[in-house]
């Protein structure tokens, strides 16, 4: 069975190892678009956008089912699935309509509330891929 592991939408990448991702993302040309991928990485990596049947785009949770069950059909053990569109800052881009200019709020990966002062990749396992 594959193992899903949610990031968070400020989370690094696995940086090597054989595993798969699901990632939701803004299109590189259209701040209104978003397009999901499903990448294998390790054995022959491959990359897909994630379409149904009918060509339409996937809604978020059916992409990561149907990656879990690709990747378990390739003897995958670890799928990352991080929406990258969830953020608070990218939320707030996306309700003025793709315009960057009206949050000059400076990115921090820090959680005050929790003691979090940046994503941990401690909390990875060894064999997920990231680098320490």
């Amino acid at each position: 069975m594959v193992k899903i592991i949610r990031l968070e939408p400020h989370d690094a990448l696995p940086e090597h190892g054989e595993h798969a991702l699901v990632i939701r993302r803004f299109g590189e040309d259209d701040p209104h678009s978003v397009v999901t991928e499903i990448d294998f990485y390790g054995r022959a990596a491959t990359m897909q956008i994630a379409v149904g049947a009918d060509g339409r785009p996937l809604s978020w949770e059916d992409a990561v089912q149907g990656a879990r069950a690709e990747a378990d059909t390739r003897g995958y053990k670890v799928l990352y699935a991080v929406d990258r569109t969830a953020g608070r800052r990218e939320q707030e881009v996306l309700a003025h309509h793709g315009d960057h200019s009206v949050f000059s709020g400076e990115l921090s990966d820090t959680d005050e509330e929790d003691g979090v002062t940046g994503s941990s990749l401690l909390d990875r396992p060894p064999e997920a891929g990231f680098l320490r």
